[in-house]
């Protein structure tokens, strides 16, 4: 994925998104395998056939059926007499996380074949009833240690304080990896009666066992347990060391600062071997030890663990883009208020190169703002290594310490001066002007002993000043000789929109390179002009891209929706109040000429054409775009609806739009009502959850989200969206998650740590755990752990470990072109080197919505007010199972 930096929050990144697999972009028809409408009533048929071998066929194919009609056979099907029946038709329940499954399995767990009991305890994990629980207390006593195992499993999993007396009974189980499945369970039940009884076994015979006791004190939470887990530090396994620090961390106890701190002390490998030896009896090093012990002190953040914190940093490498001392230091710092200046004050001293480079670092990271005036003086004193200081200064993101940088983009080192430039990029704004920066740079870019690579990095920087003095310095380079030096003038030329005559000579320099031979040139040239052309260039990149030809038509028409957004005094309408109340800022006649051309031009300009209307100001263009939707064909349709989302006086266009017969015009105009509706606009969308379309339905619970977030009404966020938690279809779920999360909604019960937990979607866990790190809770948190922990999918284990209230949540909001390229998951590259018309798509924000839907002719869609972060593609709805 490649993006952009766009320096106006209104105007469009291009962004170049690579989908997961070239299979991933076929047309949405063929997504899917095709079921005649007869078929649901020949398999219900064949359940109930007299032969058995009929009934077993038939069972393996209710997973094929929609979820509705599978979970109706399902229960009928439960008591046939065959084992092969009820086993596929189990496996159907728990796919189609069966609302109650788990009380008509219950009479299984008495059942003579070890694989219905089997069976029996996997449904009750996945769709647990309070009954089934119960039930499962007398299967730990099952005379084979698998079906004891998973019926621990599935109580643990199912989180009930009922089920903590029969595991505390089954603690002493004759097979090891029951015992520590139950101290698992009792760890993820939380529940205090379970404490005494785990630290008995924190001395068991069998590693496995004991750290599973020591994860389970962890969880549980309980000061009781410190005693213990100091002792299990000294154990022979690396593995129950590495859990009983991190419990010691969970359990911010102070009191085992020291012995962690000698953990910190040794010296990895210092078991007798080379540094990250390994034991046999363990998959963790000497290495992942000591890194577990600075997480747990960066958790117990007392004045104690800072002290050993520091006293690391000597020992650390401050070159390294990410540092456990360092990461230890930052979450002790989100945590206490006492990091800082314990931070200030070792600047203030004579620490070593590495430690000032390390808490320079570290003060960055935090943005502690505070440090700054030490941080400069550090730099200037030779305390503060100079690379690392400017680092630090470009990780706090404070202009105030521009003139400190400037003084070094002239530097005697290359590596300071070219560390100094990325700093010096990095702090400026063009949305804020600020020319400091422009007469340093300007004297080293005409310096001939500049280097190349240094030279392109100060074109960046001077496109960054937002100033028109930086521009006027740029232009006479905009035809260099050197096509790399050329390239980073235009993209910098377009940083920042410039008044009045240099204004229009930015802008005709820019459409003279759309001439180009070059289509580098020509691309780069294209997405400058949509950032800054003004709206006189408008009428221009129109004449154009009805005439041009077929390959100019991409980059013409990212130029002209963007020249057209400024088209009028630029100051669009933010809802459908605000639209009603102004002033119509649109040009009429621009507005009349850009709808005529629509008529009459071929398909690929007639998308860039629409999305301009979209982006014009002004209801002029939102009342051409619901004329012309009456009557339009579907991709018009579809590119119309997408559009609308820059118009809120034009709801009720979009309201028509979202019955329409085409699943991808109603996707998009739902998910832009969720952009521009109003709490009236709230009762069409629940209906629509239960749409057939799964990307209808999952685009319809983020637009809920969204205008409940909006409205501030979580109440009818939660109304509408917890019941769409149990939805077969994953994305749905995961945008029923996101949409609670953006409205700060809840639902009661424990549905999204289940899901969390047990969910077999990604994305659906990755939204479980964005929601659960808003709310706080202690069974929040611990569910957060457990997965940070357990979790097999290494983003989805990420996502829980840094969750937390600390968090903070995107801000700020941009506009983005995204184009859809396939990418070839065998190969490891781009399977094809242009964007796919009508690809579906999911587009994944950085608030955890995704937008499902269909891109235009172009294999582009437009995204408004996306909010500032990564974007990326999941893989399409369609595909998803």
């Amino acid at each position: 994925m490649r993006r952009s930096v766009s320096p106006l929050r209104r105007l469009p990144h291009v962004l170049l998104v690579v989908a997961a697999s070239a299979a991933a972009l076929a047309p949405p028809g063929d997504a899917v395998a095709f079921l005649w409408p007869n078929v649901p009533e020949q398999i219900a048929r064949a359940l109930t056939s007299g032969d058995v071998s009929e009934r077993r066929l038939a069972a393996t194919r209710v997973g094929e059926l929609a979820p509705e009609t599978a979970i109706g056979l399902i229960q009928k099907g439960m008591s046939d007499p065959d084992v092969e029946v009820r086993l596929h038709l189990a496996g159907a329940a728990v796919r189609f996380r069966m609302p109650r499954a788990g009380d008509l399995v219950i009479e299984w767990l008495g059942e003579g074949d070890a694989r219905l009991r089997l069976a029996a305890c996997d449904v009750i994990r996945a769709a647990p009833t309070d009954r089934s629980v119960v039930a499962l207390g007398r299967v730990l006593g099952d005379p084979d240690p698998h079906v004891r195992l998973a019926a621990a499993a599935a109580m643990g999993a199912a989180g009930l304080p009922d089920a903590v007396s029969p595991l505390l009974g089954h603690l002493d189980d004759t097979a090891p990896e029951v015992r520590a499945e139950v101290a698992r369970a009792l760890g993820r039940i939380g529940d205090a009666r379970a404490v005494v009884p785990l630290i008995g076994k924190v001395q068991d015979s069998v590693p496995e066992v004991r750290r599973a006791t020591s994860r389970a004190l962890g969880e549980l939470g309980d000061a009781r347990a410190v005693s213990a887990l100091i002792l299990a530090l000294q154990d022979a396994s690396q593995d129950v060391r590495v859990e009983a620090v991190t419990a010691l961390g969970r359990l911010r106890s102070d009191e085992a600062t020291s012995a962690i701190a000698d953990l910190v002390a040794a010296s990895p490998g210092a078991a007798g071997a080379f540094a990250g030896a390994r034991p046999a009896d363990s998959s963790a090093s000497s290495n992942d030890v000591r890194e577990a012990a600075l997480r747990a002190l960066g958790r117990i953040g007392s004045d104690a663990a800072v002290k050993v914190l520091l006293a690391a940093l000597a020992k650390d490498d401050p070159a390294a883009p990410r540092s456990a001392v360092r990461d230890a230091l930052v979450s002790a710092g989100k945590l206490a208020a006492t990091i800082v200046p314990a931070l200030i004050a070792a600047l203030s001293a004579a620490p070593s190169g590495n430690t000032a480079a390390g808490a320079a670092l570290v003060l960055g990271e935090l943005k502690a703002r505070e440090g700054l005036p030490t941080l400069v003086r550090g730099m200037q004193r030779g305390v503060v290594p100079l690379r690392h200081g400017l680092r630090a200064l470009g990780a706090l993101g404070d202009p105030a310490a521009l003139p400190s940088v400037l003084e070094l983009l002239g530097d005697a080192d290359p590596s300071v001066r070219r560390e100094a430039i990325r700093t010096a990029t990095a702090l400026l704004d063009p949305a804020r002007p600020d020319g400091r920066a422009v007469d340093p740079a300007r004297a080293l870019l005409v310096d001939p002993a500049t280097p190349p690579d240094e030279k392109l990095a100060l074109v960046q920087l001077l496109g960054r000043t937002g100033s028109p003095r930086a521009q006027a310095v740029l232009l006479p380079l905009a035809k260099a000789r050197s096509a790399a030096l050329r390239l980073a003038v235009i993209e910098a030329l377009g940083a920042a929109r410039a008044a009045g005559k240099l204004g229009a000579a930015v802008d005709a320099a820019l459409l003279e390179a759309l001439d180009d031979e070059s289509a580098d040139v020509r691309l780069r040239a294209a997405v400058s002009l949509s950032r800054v052309a003004g709206p006189g260039s408008a009428r221009a990149l129109l004449q154009r891209l009805t005439v041009a030809a077929e390959q100019d038509r991409g980059a013409l028409g990212i130029a002209l929706s963007g020249a057209l957004s400024r088209a009028g005094d630029g100051k669009g309408a933010t809802d459908a109040k605000d639209a009603k109340d102004a002033k119509d800022p649109s040009d009429p006649d621009l507005v009349r000429d850009v709808a005529a051309a629509v008529a009459s031009a071929p398909d690929a300009a007639r998308d860039a054409l629409l999305e301009g209307l979209g982006r014009m100001p002004g209801q002029a263009a939102g009342a051409a775009l619901a004329r012309m939707a009456a009557t339009a064909p579907i991709d018009d349709r579809r590119k119309i609806a997408e559009a609308l989302a820059g118009h809120p006086e034009a709801a009720a266009a979009l309201r028509k739009l979202a019955g329409d017969p085409d699943p991808g015009v109603r996707a998009s105009a739902i998910w832009s009502l969720g952009a521009v509706g109003a709490a009236d606009a709230l009762p069409l969308l629940p209906p629509l959850l239960r749409d057939p379309d799964a990307a209808v339905a999952g685009n319809a619970a983020g637009a809920i989200g969204r205008i409940a977030g909006r409205a501030g009404l979580p109440a009818r966020a939660s109304a509408a969206l917890c019941g769409a938690l149990s939805d077969a279809r994953p994305y749905v779920r995961a945008n029923a998650l996101a949409g609670l999360t953006v409205a700060r909604a809840r639902c009661d019960g424990a549905a999204p740590r289940d899901l969390l937990a047990r969910d077999p979607a990604e994305a659906v866990r990755l939204a479980a755990a964005d929601h659960l790190a808003q709310g706080g809770a202690d069974a929040d948190r611990r569910a957060l752990a457990r997965c940070a922990s357990e979790d097999r999918n290494a983003t989805v284990a990420a996502r829980c470990a840094s969750a937390g209230p600390h968090r903070a949540p995107p801000t700020g909001a941009e506009d983005v072109v995204v184009f859809v390229v396939p990418f070839d998951a065998g190969r490891g590259d781009s399977a094809r080197d242009a964007p796919v018309p009508r690809a579906p798509f999911a587009l994944v924000r950085a608030d955890g919505l995704m937008r499902l839907g269909v891109a235009d002719r172009r294999g582009e869609l437009f995204e408004r007010g996306a909010p500032r972060g990564p974007l990326r593609l999941a893989v399409p709805a369609p595909l998803v199972k």
